[in-house]
């Protein structure tokens, strides 16, 4: 649940700003953020990736993570940009929250078309990866969350001598 106030261009410059230090495959940092808190073009992007509905409106900033293909160099680095991408996202969604706002991670695993779609809406470049959306806001006094049973540690867990 968002509470619809704004988040500041302050606000996410600094958080992009302690983010920037995430560890990435040979300190290449290929990720690239791009914020958008136009409704109507927020409102575009979020109908493209379709998982927001009933609370998406209510966000202040739309974020899409990418990461630059050309920082990567042959076929055996060809799942980096979504390992270094995804540290990187967890990290801004970490310092937005250390900031007192909300996140929802927006996945972006969709068809062909609908990267098409969100190229012609956004301008992004063939060679950024849309890694996710990151719908970010302010936050209610009291709001719901959602929840999943979680694994215990020794499903998660194992030690090796």
């Amino acid at each position: 649940h968002f509470k619809g106030g704004i988040v500041t261009d302050a606000e996410i410059t600094a958080a992009i700003s302690i983010a920037l230090k995430t560890p990435s495959v040979c300190n290449r940092q290929s990720w690239k953020v791009h914020a958008y808190s136009n409704k109507a073009h927020m409102q575009q992007l979020l109908n493209i990736q379709s998982g927001s509905r009933g609370f998406g409106e209510q966000a202040s900033s739309v974020l899409m993570i990418t990461c630059d293909l050309s920082s990567f160099v042959d076929v055996s680095e060809r799942y980096q940009a979504w390992i270094d991408g995804g540290m990187f996202s967890m990290s801004v969604c970490l310092a937005l929250h250390a900031q007192g706002l909300g996140t929802c991670c927006l996945n972006w695993s969709k068809l062909p078309a609908d990267d098409i779609a969100m190229r012609k809406v956004t301008n992004i470049k063939l060679q950024e990866q849309i890694i996710m959306l990151i719908a970010v806001g302010t936050l209610p006094e009291q709001f719901n969350v959602a929840y999943s049973a979680r694994k215990s540690i020794d499903q998660a867990l194992q030690f090796h001598s």
